[in-house]
Parts: C-alpha cells; sequence; structure tokens
C-alpha cells in the first residue's frame, strides 16, 4: 500500500510540475495564451482535479487547495474563452489578456507549492484517512472545557451581533447600524470556542448536551452572524466544528461525493445571501434584482461570480501594478505582522492593511488581499511558489500534531480553521492571527482546566 501510494504521489507531482513549468511560460510570454489558452486551462485544471483526488480522503487539505487555485483559475478560464471579457465589475481596466494569463499562470506555481507543502509537512507515510491514536493530552478534556468555551460562545455572539448591527431585514448590511468590529479577531475567538464545546461536549454522555449545542451553534452562527449579513465566518466555522472534534479523536475529516452536493448547494445560498443582504430591507424585489445585475453584466462582457470576481481583482490590480505604479516589497508585509498582532485600539499607529494601497494608487478593488496577490506583490514570481508551500507546510505539521493529540497544536489547528476562508481569499495575516489567537486561548483553557477541572491537565505541546 505504501509503495502505491508513493508512485501515486509521484505521477501528481510530475503532472503538477510540467503544469507549473507551463506557468512560468506562459507568465514570460502572456500573448500565448490567445492561441493556447484553453489547452493549458484544460491542463490546469486537470492537473488541479487529480491532486483533489489525491487528498480525497481529506477535507482540509482539499479546502486548502481549492480556495488557492479557484481565484486565478477563474480568471484564467475567463480569458481562455473570451480573451476581451472581464472577470469582475470592479477594476475592468486591470482586467488584460496580460493580467488574466499572469494570474492563471502564477496559480500554477502555486498549486506545486501548495502541494509539495502539505505533503512534506503531513509526512504523508500512512494511507490517508486513516485514523492517528489519540493520546492522553486530548482525552484530558474536563467538564470545565465545556462550560468555559460555552461561556466564551454566548460572549462572542453578542459582540458580533452588537458589531454587525442591525439584521439584514431590518437594515441592509454594512449600513452603520452596528458599533464596528470591535475586535479583528472576534468571531475567530467564537469559532474556536464553539469547536472546544463541541469537542468537550461529544464525550458526554449527558441527554441535554447534544440540543445545548446545536442551539449555541445557531445562537452563534445564525444570530450572531448570518442575520447580521456574515458569511466567511459561518462556513469556515462549519468546516472548523466538522474538522476540529475529529481531529481530537485522531480521525481525519473527509468528503464523500453526497457531501460535495451539499457543498455547492450551501456555497450557491451564500453567494446569493451575499447580494440579498443589502436589499432584503428595501422594497425592490432581490431576486429579480440579483438575476437582471448578472444578466446586465454578462451583456457587457463581464462574468461576474460574486465573490470570486471580488478577490480576482485584488490579484489583478496588484500583478498590473507590480514594475509600473510600486515595486516588489520584498518581505516586508510580512513583517508587518508583528506589528500588527496588538489590536487597533491598544496600538492605533499599528501598519494598515496592505488593501489599502489600491485606494492610494487609484485603482479599484472589493476585498482584502489575496495570498497570491500578497506574494507577488513581495517576492514576484518565486514568490506564488515558496509563499503556498510555506504556508501549506505549516497547515500540514499543525494537523499531524493535532492528529497526534498534542493539546497545544489542537488549539491553533481550530485557529486556522476557524480563518480558513479569510486567510485563504482575504488577508494572509488572518492566519497569522489565529495562529496567536490560538495560542492565546489554549493557555487560557489550561488555566481555568487546572483551577477548576477535576484533575490538571498535562498537555505534550
Amino acid at each position: 500500500m505504501l509503495f502505491r501510494l508513493l508512485n501515486l504521489r509521484s505521477f501528481v507531482l510530475s503532472l503538477l510540475v510540467i503544469n507549473a513549468a507551463i506557468g512560468v511560460i506562459i507568465f514570460l510570454f502572456p500573448e500565448s495564451y490567445i492561441d493556447y489558452g484553453r489547452q493549458c486551462f484544460g491542463f490546469g485544471f486537470l492537473s488541479f482535479l487529480t491532486a483533489m483526488w489525491f487528498f480525497r480522503n481529506n477535507l482540509l487539505f482539499q479546502s486548502r487547495l481549492l480556495l488557492l487555485v479557484t481565484i486565478g483559475y477563474y480568471a484564467g478560464l475567463i480569458k481562455a474563452i473570451d480573451p476581451s471579457a472581464a472577470f469582475s465589475p470592479v477594476g475592468i481596466e486591470a482586467q488584460t489578456l496580460e493580467v488574466g494569463a499572469k494570474m492563471f499562470a502564477l496559480t500554477s506555481l502555486a498549486l506545486l507549492g501548495a502541494f509539495g507543502g502539505l505533503v512534506i509537512g503531513f509526512r504523508l507515510s500512512r494511507k490517508p484517512g486513516s485514523t492517528w491514536p489519540a493520546t492522553t493530552a486530548l482525552m484530558s478534556f474536563s467538564s470545565s472545557y465545556f462550560y468555559f468555551a460555552t461561556v466564551i460562545v454566548f460572549i462572542t455572539g453578542y459582540l458580533s451581533a452588537r458589531s454587525y448591527g442591525n439584521t439584514v431585514f431590518e437594515s441592509g448590511y454594512a449600513s452603520g447600524s452596528g458599533k464596528g468590529q470591535l475586535l479583528g479577531n472576534l468571531q475567530a475567538i467564537g469559532v474556536i470556542a464553539m469547536v472546544v464545546a463541541v469537542t468537550a461536549g461529544s464525550r458526554s454522555s449527558r441527554r441535554w448536551v447534544t440540543p445545548f449545542l446545536i442551539f449555541l451553534g445557531s445562537y452563534f452562527f445564525i444570530w450572531g452572524i448570518f442575520l447580521r449579513g456574515g458569511r466567511i465566518d459561518v462556513l469556515s466555522g462549519i468546516l472548523a466544528v466538522v474538522i476540529g472534534p475529529a481531529a481530537a479523536n485522531g480521525r481525519i475529516a473527509r468528503f464523500r461525493l453526497r457531501h460535495y452536493v451539499v457543498f455547492v448547494f450551501v456555497a450557491l445560498a451564500m453567494e446569493a445571501w451575499g447580494t440579498l443582504r443589502t436589499t432584503l430591507s428595501s422594497a425592490e424585489a432581490p431576486e429579480e434584482t440579483i438575476v437582471e445585475d448578472y444578466k446586465g453584466l454578462m451583456d457587457l462582457g463581464i462574468y461576474n461570480a460574486g465573490t470570486i470576481s471580488s478577490i480576482a481583482t485584488t490579484f489583478s490590480n496588484t500583478v498590473d501594478m507590480m514594475g509600473t505604479a510600486v515595486n516588489f516589497d520584498h518581505g516586508k508585509s510580512y513583517f508587518d505582522y508583528v506589528l500588527r498582532t496588538p489590536p487597533e485600539f491598544i496600538y492605533p499607529n499599528r501598519p494598515r492593511d496592505l488593501a489599502w494601497m489600491f485606494q492610494d494608487l487609484g485603482y479599484s478593488a472589493i476585498g482584502g488581499m489575496f495570498e497570491l496577490a500578497e506574494a507577488f506583490f513581495n517576492f514576484g514570481l518565486i514568490g506564488c511558489l515558496l509563499v503556498p508551500f510555506c504556508i501549506s507546510y505549516a497547515i500540514g505539521v499543525t494537523y499531524r500534531k493535532a492528529l497526534r493529540g498534542q493539546l497545544l497544536w489542537f488549539f491553533i489547528l481550530a485557529s486556522v480553521l476557524a480563518e480558513t476562508f479569510r486567510g485563504g481569499w482575504y488577508q494572509t495575516f488572518a492566519f497569522y492571527k489565529g495562529a496567536v489567537t490560538g495560542i492565546v486561548l489554549y493557555f487560557a483553557f489550561v488555566f481555568v482546566a487546572n483551577s477548576f477541572g477535576q484533575r490538571r491537565v498535562i498537555a505534550r505541546a
């Protein structure tokens, strides 16, 4: 079995290396995408599907690759079909054939880097999907974990509701009715606590625990976030609740075919919610607005995919501006993460979010700063290979150590899961911020368990 796995890994890796080499050629000669765009995209998409199939028993790794590849390959698909078409209604001036071809090329490099990072970090020395031995650290979850996590979820749910403001049925999303984001990682804290509550609660024999967890999840995700227009933290939270508790029991969460049908439905519903949340409070028929907007844009040669298109704009802007409007940052934006660690109310003069540079330079954009956009902004072509490798390697190591029952790494895993969508699409800083949050919560939970639990928790970090 190990021999077959190594052969499969070598085959997939060879396919991805060829795909990355094609990507380099396209990056250097983007005009060739006019004649060979469809063939290149077809091979790239086949390579992506093969990598996804290799991780067919690992939901976390599939999610990582899916979020990383979707943005650039969507732009590549649109340009392969129609070189003059746009893939977003915002920032159209930067969506040239050259930029779209380069986005596809850089994503092909990133796919290779991310695959290699996940494989090396996780050390696939056994069949994917097998069970790992959970050790004493995770089995020592006492009732204090459950109650402490519950309190945190209740508090963060309430604060989240105040941050967002009224529900979308009362006023439009981001209409200014809320207090503003009270803490940058507020929702992530709630998601991590929810994962701990589900993990600890699943080991209780009391009948009321399961209904209570359903109520707790509905309170936090639906009342505290979703009804107020939030989507990303809900999706990340669902992923975290599926993967986190399974990892605590030494199991690798996986998706079966029927689960993907549900996933596609949820993804489409969330995308529709992104439009509805701004129109539900008005007298305008929301379903007619959505259809008319999309049809009108398609007639103009603009293929709007909602959130995907918004994030793609940050990527296209960055590719377009490099070498002309700005120079490479050589890693400075990543070092700024350290200075951005304290909350803004503690350190108001901390470095600004990198996405503000679009406004400063006269570009139009919706969304944050996509992972590959920041990687290219710092290190150019090679950055889109190395940065996804490093992030994926860190994810692989974290997952492996959490599966082996190391409690600190379980909290870091929960924090990474809590920021899956925000870190993958909006800003890489979210992964860093989430990891710091997870470490802080780890010490808080261990302190509570040692102070109020029935026995002391000894966690192997």
